[in-house]
């Protein structure tokens, strides 16, 4: 087999890496060529000196610990193809799990639906895909971010409204039947902001203060203000917050109170409903 092949050079430059897989490896020359997995095992096209130098840089930034996705600039998220860079954290699967469960407890009822701290629209415009008469909101304090949700929703041919407000500022009592959010939830001294990957996402859209409650309470408490009757609030946390995430809801008068597990078998979701008489 040439050396200079596709499936050479994966096989060659996957050796004495940390972090970099195979298959990171493989997807990095299917963007350089620019083919499908499907055209890479069928062909074994050569990839020229410029390629495979390019490929080394990219191979260089993973294992510096910059996630896969700022590097293609793309991932994967629900059925939706997102945009993804510097500006806004890397959507993970886990995530799906929470739009999952909303699915599940909503038909297609037009409804209004506020997704909160947005980032890439992830969240927002994966519902968006699945119930079209939705009216969501796509809400961020960071422009920039707003600029790759807009992105996003062009890409993926869905219609949101995006808007720039600080948490729940802008917005007024009793206008939405759903909000959901992941907002940030790790301590600022939470050593996993050190790790793979994360070092490299924004540190404003990963953690809070009081131990990573800060926002998360902020949510909860102005929430219970702006949902609609029977309104309901979804929201993803970290795995040693279940037992306050749950006080916090019970205590701003949420009823019908549901933890969610996630892919990983962890409790990461909480959502609760608001009665107003």
């Amino acid at each position: 087999m040439d050396l200079n092949s596709a499936l050479s050079q994966i096989k060659l430059r996957n050796q004495n890496l940390e972090l970099c897989s195979q298959l990171d490896i493989e997807l990095l020359v299917l963007d350089i060529l620019k083919i499908s997995k499907n055209d890479l095992y069928r062909d074994n096209p050569l990839l020229s000196q410029d390629q495979q130098d390019r490929l080394l840089k990219l191979i260089d930034r993973r294992e510096k610990g910059e996630p896969l996705a700022y590097i293609r600039e793309k991932i994967g998220f629900w059925n939706l193809d997102l945009h993804i860079d510097q500006r806004v954290l890397v959507p993970r699967p886990e995530t799906e799990v929470l739009v999952e469960r909303i699915l599940e407890n909503f038909n297609s009822k037009k409804l209004n639906v506020l997704d909160l701290g947005t980032g890439s629209g992830a969240i927002g415009l994966a519902l968006c895909s699945e119930r079209p008469l939705w009216n969501i909101v796509c809400s961020d304090l960071c422009p920039q971010a707003l600029s790759v949700a807009r992105r996003n929703m062009k890409k993926n041919l869905l219609k949101v409204q995006i808007v720039n407000a600080c948490w729940l500022d802008s917005f007024v009592e009793g206008r939405f039947d759903i909000i959901v959010s992941n907002p940030p939830y790790l301590s600022f001294d939470d050593p996993n902001i050190f790790s793979d990957g994360l070092r490299h996402e924004p540190l404003k859209a990963l953690a809070a203060e009081n131990h990573g409650l800060k926002d998360i309470e902020e949510i909860i408490v102005n929430s219970a203000k702006l949902l609609a009757v029977k309104g309901s609030l979804f929201v993803e946390f970290g795995n040693d917050q279940t037992r306050k995430v749950v006080s916090l809801f019970k205590k701003n008068g949420y009823s019908e109170i549901n933890l969610y597990k996630d892919l990983n078998g962890d409790e990461r979701f909480c959502s609760g409903k608001i009665t107003k008489c």
